[in-house]
């Protein structure tokens, strides 16, 4: 049986750092997944249309990146969720860290993009 969240304006309890740092995510996780996401997406596959292949071989090597960013985060992501207390408020700050460092990295490839799209 799980233990009610203790009442009063404690804040770094094991009940409410956990949800503090899940509001601070959500955000920056909202942010990528319904704005970043599709637009680096549509970028993409303008890519795929219309550069040469040897541009897209470079291309590659950045999406792997990309990617290798996108497992990080998500790693951090489920590590913070399943974790309670002290713990998670740390998890929570990887997380919400490796999320700012994914938004960063899809910003990079869509100055990328939109630059080999133009020229």
């Amino acid at each position: 049986m799980l233990n009610a969240p203790p009442s009063g304006p404690l804040l770094h309890d094991a009940w409410s750092a956990p949800l503090l740092g899940i509001q601070a995510v959500t955000p920056t996780a909202d942010e990528y997944f319904w704005k970043v996401c599709p637009e680096l997406t549509a970028r993409w596959k303008e890519a795929m249309f219309t550069l040469p292949p040897s541009v897209l071989r470079d291309v590659a090597v950045e999406i792997k990146n990309l990617e290798a960013i996108t497992k990080w985060a998500n790693q951090q992501l489920h590590a913070a969720l399943g974790a309670g207390g002290e713990l998670a408020e740390d998890l929570l700050d990887r997380a919400l860290a490796s999320m700012e460092n994914l938004t960063d990295a899809a910003d990079t490839m869509t100055r990328l993009l939109d630059e080999l799209l133009k020229g």
